[in-house]
Parts: structure tokens; sequence; C-alpha cells
């Protein structure tokens, strides 16, 4: 016969798979991944590729070798916008350790997402615009209008 300790240990153990977590809904992934690129929610990176690799197409591959970002099989609404391809940059695997995160605009006009960001004017090209700790940034990239933010600029 099973000591009570044996017994709960096992019960335990049968419990736990219960207890796992479950993958967010595609409605959540959306939902923070918007959140993310917009600097209104610092996901970590990995939460950031968790919630892209919801919105993927089975078997789906990054644009590029170059590129670690996640094509999705829908398009998130990003300001208004449709956005297919979104990025995360680990901080911490890189000089600045800085987290970013991306949403690709294609051939939309810089200025048009600048404006729907209510960026202040750019300069040298660029759009930024402080929010909290974190900036907001529009810029151009291989062509496309890029819209990211970079989390944790400055201090509290």
């Amino acid at each position: 016969m099973f000591s009570f300790a044996r017994r709960c240990l096992a019960l335990t153990c049968l419990a736990v798979p219960a207890f796992a977590a479950t993958p967010p809904s595609a409605d959540v992934a959306r939902t923070q991944l918007v959140e993310a690129v917009t600097c209104q929610r610092h996901l970590t990176p990995e939460q950031f590729d968790a919630m892209a690799k919801v919105l993927m197409p089975g078997g789906a591959k990054a644009r590029d070798e170059h590129d670690n970002g996640y094509t999705l099989a829908a398009p998130l609404t990003v300001l208004g916008l449709p956005v297919t391809h979104v990025n995360a940059y680990d901080g911490s695997s890189g000089e600045d350790g800085v987290d970013s995160y991306t949403a690709y605009f294609g051939s939309t006009e810089i200025s048009k997402v600048a404006a729907l960001a209510k960026m202040p004017p750019p300069v040298a090209g660029s759009y930024r615009r402080e929010v909290g700790r974190h900036d907001l940034v529009v810029n151009r990239l291989d062509g496309q209008t890029i819209l990211y933010c970079e989390y944790d600029l400055r201090g509290h």
C-alpha cells in the first residue's frame, strides 16, 4: 500500500498537465502584437514570438534569411492599416540591450503612417515620438515603411 506522501505525489504528477500554459487565442495574440509595436505593451521577445506564431500559417517561414520576423496568415490592423509581417529584436542579443518590435507596412507612404501615429515633424527623414520610457519610430527600410517601438530607453 502506498503511503499518504506517495499518493499525494502521484496525484500531483497526474495533475501537472492540466496546469500547463495554453497558447493564447488569436484575438489575444492580435491585440498584444499591435500593442507591442505601438509602445502600449512591453512583451518579452519570447512572448512576442509566441503571439506571432499563433497567427502564422502552418509551416510558414520568415521573409528571408536576414529577417527573423513572422509573415502572418491574416493581416493585423495597426493604426487602421493592414500589416502582414512583424519582427522582434531581442536587445539582450545585441550591443544596445534594447528590445524593439516592428510592423511592416509595405509600400504605404511614410507620411501616412506617421500621421496616423501622430508623429511630430521628421528629423533626418525619420519620425520619432517618446511614449513614456519608449520611442515609437516610423521610418523606411528596404523600400518598406516600418513602425517600431524601442523599449525602456529612459529610466523610470
